[in-house]
């Protein structure tokens, strides 16, 4: 195995030597995010070893393996004095044969390093993105326009189906922006608004006295930390007449749809899969209160999807099941335990690395379900 590392990613590639030749097996690189990007030098060494050990642990258990490093990795994973995480790191790479030699030669070498590099090149270039929110009778609307290094232009629409002031709507914007953001793998970031009122409390020099714009500075502060530098500036509204459109434009664009305010969602705007977590976590709440006690919602069309789709359903003791067509039982996971799920089948000690439809179907052969499987 080769590894190689910046601040920024990881890159491995595991190899089998057979008569001189070096034959890749298996290759891969990692972008460090968060509390990632705070490794040392040391630690992304070891940190891209264990995670290339998670993917291909049938391959660590069968064969002995030889790192090679010009690092003193070798000697502080054997170090009884060694702390932190490299201790946990080391106890889990303990179960395989793994052997550390000095790098003498660069073959597969450069390959790591050509994956390493793939994250490195782009790391240090801005994202430009414009925002803008619009509030209205029927709801607010959140237009988003993302301009990358290379000039490539993605275009985002956010309808919030819940009454919001026009300074809500602008924070909701500038919120779904970050998140746009991260969902691209951006580290730096301009964004570009044209309310004044959110560009000087985000920066400190106005005061927020609404609680509920306080909730969502402390929301953007936490939004924020997830990237290297995040930059918003002020611009006059004809400086930003695409993202006014998209907000504008929501009815005849595939949006992303909010159904809940900000006190009900906690991070407001979710515009990946998880745009709705707090009400899948507890999804079958109105299901089980039904099954158990005849309780419906008090909203008229939520009692009627309940009512309707009780029949699919059945408890035993405390556990949720879903009725399967011609096969056993389904049980019901919350949101976490989906995702865990999802993981330990896709990347787990026998994961395949296979596609959604494969992965959906191999999660419901092993006998579970959620809403959005």
């Amino acid at each position: 195995m080769y590894l190689s590392a910046t601040p920024e990613a990881v890159g491995a590639v595991l190899v089998k030597e057979q008569d001189n030749v070096q034959r890749p097996v298996y290759f891969f690189s990692h972008l460090l995010k968060g509390s990632e990007s705070r490794y040392t030098a040391l630690e992304n060494l070891v940190y891209g070893l264990v995670l290339m050990a998670h993917r291909l642990r049938p391959y660590f258990l069968a064969h002995p393996i030889t790192v090679l490093t010009n690092s003193t990795m070798g000697r502080a994973l054997t170090n009884v004095e060694v702390a932190g995480r490299l201790i946990k790191w080391a106890t889990e790479l303990g179960e395989y044969d793994i052997q550390y030699q000095p790098r003498t030669t660069i073959k597969a070498q450069a390959l790591a390093e050509f994956l390493m590099e793939i994250h490195q090149t782009n790391f240090g270039e801005t994202w430009k993105i414009y925002v803008d929110g619009s509030a209205t009778q029927q709801g607010s609307d959140v237009g988003i326009l993302l301009i990358s290094p290379q000039r490539d232009i993605m275009q985002l629409a956010v309808r919030l189906n819940f009454r919001a002031t026009n300074n809500e709507a602008e924070y909701e914007a500038l919120l779904a922006g970050l998140q746009a953001a991260r969902h691209v793998g951006a580290a730096r970031v301009i964004i570009y608004s044209d309310s004044q009122l959110v560009t000087q409390q985000v920066a400190s020099n106005f005061e927020v006295n609404s609680g509920k714009l306080q909730i969502y500075q402390e929301a953007y502060e936490k939004m924020r930390e997830g990237f290297k530098e995040v930059t918003v500036t002020k611009i006059p509204s004809t400086e930003n007449e695409r993202a006014d459109e998209l907000a504008k434009m929501t009815s005849s664009l595939t949006t992303w749809v909010l159904d809940k305010p900000l006190a009900q969602t906690f991070l407001i705007a979710q515009i990946d899969l998880q745009n709705n977590r707090e009400e899948l976590i507890n999804w079958w709440a109105p299901m089980i209160n039904f099954l158990r006690q005849g309780l419906l919602p008090s909203d008229p069309e939520e009692a009627r999807l309940v009512r309707k789709k009780a029949h699919a359903y059945t408890m035993i003791g405390d556990q949720l099941y879903k009725r399967a067509f011609s096969r056993p039982l389904l049980r019901c996971l919350s949101i976490e335990e989906a995702d865990q799920a999802l993981r330990e089948i896709h990347l787990g000690c026998c994961g395949s690395h296979t596609g959604g439809r494969t992965l959906a179907r191999k999660v419901l052969l092993v006998g579970y379900f959620w809403p959005t499987l």
